[in-house]
């Protein structure tokens, strides 16, 4: 009996410095980080909150990182009342609980029961714990101690909504709620927030885009159900919401939206970005892009990029890459909208704005449209004829080479270049390299610099840098042309008819619409850009190869497109009809 008692004396005290050296080393742990090297998703949306595309984390996994404010309380007390209803009351483990899950799980052997709490749970999807051993088991016990120990509670209760299995692939309530409600989880109603919390506890089974999964996960919700009633109680009206059905997508569901716009607003984040772009706008440009390549593609046409952005804003309402994404034969993932192209005569009214301001020129001066030579380099017109005298607003709009050369060549190719390198458009070579063709195509720029330079034209001289986030912006602008030089071009360029010759009105009159179109060497692309109202749109058609074809005439080709986008607009409210 003695003997007994020494043991139990010392089991008893070996156990007490256990326990004072393990909570002295947990106390001198240093603090973890509480999601370690866990990468995560990025949602992007456009500028009223709809979501565009939802990227895949490092590891395959949907996984969307939200903070606690963000997720609606339903969800929040649902979760509690299912995983951990004392979670705000113990120190991180719950001894009653522990007791009750060791009795279940080996005692009666009715059902494996951990009796984790939700710092237990976080501990072991943090350190990747394996807690089916009594070992396992104290290590995730210690470890949610030291969690407890350096963060707070709602910093642990926001880890463990940020990381739980909510089936299949889907990790963390944020992403569950939209790939499964297609809804913030803010937003998430009582029994839409009941349905995602049973989910974590047996996410292979309570997957509930499948049809038994569906069932098991609406089971678990009625017990949850119960155990609430008796908690917090129900009014009738609540109640009766849970006897609706609910329509739960899935994955594969997820939208997939302007690609190659959201792949470059994305690059370089894992967080929620919110862009400036117009998903109603989106479509239509891409509706329009559909039905000009179908019936264009007789004549060998079969791709196409458009951007329409608001000039008072600098934001980006609409960008299409190519026009199609998925089809290889086209290089599709190919963003047009990015790429170096030559820009054809779609420079020209720079030239006329800055001769403007230097004096050289007025809308109505004669310009003389004849064979010229600038040392070795003699110019020609597209048709190869001239047309002698000519009006500066008539040399522009009708295009005409040798008259824009000759006005280079006084401005000087410096001076223009110049103004080319304060708009930020990027990869120039020295002037020198280009000359006087550097009006006529021979500078390669991308369809955003070329935009930009259009909305300087509207806003009075001044460049300001295209915004793709919704935002407040900080850029002041950089004055390029005088506002009357800028005015004169614009109003130069409202003289160019429409090849189908038609005026389409508005409530506040005639549309009207200042456009220039391009056509590079070798018919290798078609241009056609202007500012319709508030906005600048431009169309580019060809071949990303850089094959040309006869057919690829900026009036011909791009120019039907690009009125077909400005005619689905409504200029008056920004908005497409």
């Amino acid at each position: 009996m003695k003997v007994l008692r020494r043991i139990g004396r010392w089991l008893l005290w070996l156990g007490g410095c256990s326990v004072v050296v393990a909570a002295i080393a947990i106390a001198f742990c240093p603090k973890p980080d509480l999601y370690g090297d866990v990468s995560f998703s990025t949602a992007v949306y456009d500028r009223d909150g709809e979501l565009l595309r939802l990227f895949l984390a490092d590891d395959d996994h949907y996984r969307l990182r939200v903070s606690l404010d963000d997720v609606a309380q339903s969800a929040i007390d649902a979760t509690l009342t299912y995983e951990d209803r004392h979670f705000y009351r113990h120190p991180g483990v719950n001894p009653a609980a522990l007791v009750r899950g060791a009795w279940t799980t080996y005692v009666t052997r009715d059902r494996m029961m951990g009796g984790s709490t939700i710092s237990m749970q976080v501990a072991r999807m943090r350190f990747d714990l394996e807690t089916t051993t009594i070992f396992g088991k104290l290590v995730q016990i210690a470890r949610a101690i030291q969690l407890e120990r350096h963060y707070e509670k709602d910093e642990i209760l926001e880890a463990w909504l940020n990381l739980a299995p909510y089936g299949g692939n889907v990790e963390g309530v944020g992403t569950a709620s939209l790939v499964y409600f297609g809804k913030p989880a803010s937003e998430l109603s009582l029994p839409e927030a009941f349905a995602l919390a049973v989910i974590p506890q047996n996410p292979a089974k309570r997957l509930p885009v499948s049809g038994d999964g569906y069932l098991e996960t609406f089971a678990a919700r009625d017990r949850l159900l119960a155990a609430w009633i008796d908690r917090f109680g129900i009014d009738e009206e609540t109640r009766a919401q849970f006897d609706m059905p609910l329509r739960v997508y899935s994955a594969t569901d997820l939208p997939f939206a302007a690609p190659h716009f959201v792949e470059r607003t994305s690059r370089d984040t894992d967080e929620v970005v919110r862009t400036t772009l117009d998903s109603t706008l989106q479509h239509v440009v891409e509706a329009r892009i559909d039905s000009f390549v179908e019936r264009a593609e007789s004549r060998g046409i079969r791709n196409a990029s458009a951007m329409v952005i608001d000039w008072r804003t600098m934001e980006v309402l609409a960008s299409v890459g190519s026009a199609n994404y998925f089809d290889a034969s086209i290089e599709g993932q190919v963003d047009g909208t990015h790429a170096k192209r030559s820009p054809g005569s779609t420079l020209k009214p720079l030239v006329y704005g800055m001769a403007l301001d230097q004096g050289l020129i007025h809308p109505m001066t004669m310009l003389r449209d004849a064979p010229q030579r600038f040392a070795a380099y003699a110019p020609e017109n597209f048709d190869r004829g001239f047309l002698g005298p000519v009006f500066a607003r008539d040399a522009l709009t009708l295009s005409r080479n040798v008259p824009a050369a000759d006005l280079l060549y006084r401005v000087g190719t410096h001076e223009f270049y110049g103004l080319l390198e304060e708009a930020s458009v990027g990869e120039l070579q020295s002037p020198d390299h280009y000359g006087l063709a550097a009006v006529l195509g021979g500078i390669e720029l991308t369809m955003e610099e070329l935009v930009s330079l259009y909305a300087m034209l509207a806003n009075d001289g001044v460049w300001r840098p295209l915004r793709t986030e919704h935002g407040p912006s900080t850029f002041g602008g950089q004055r390029l042309l005088s506002a009357e030089a800028s005015f004169l071009v614009l109003d130069m360029l409202r003289d160019n008819p429409r090849p189908d010759a038609l005026s389409l009105p508005t409530a506040s009159g005639e549309v009207s619409i200042a456009w220039k179109t391009g056509t590079s060497f070798a018919f290798r692309d078609a241009w056609t850009v202007g500012v319709a109202g508030p906005y600048v749109i431009a169309v580019w058609v060809g071949n990303f190869d850089g094959s040309g074809n006869p057919a690829l005439v900026g009036r011909e080709a791009a120019a039907p497109l690009f009125f077909s986008i400005a005619d689905a607009i409504d200029t008056d409210t920004s908005r497409p009809e």
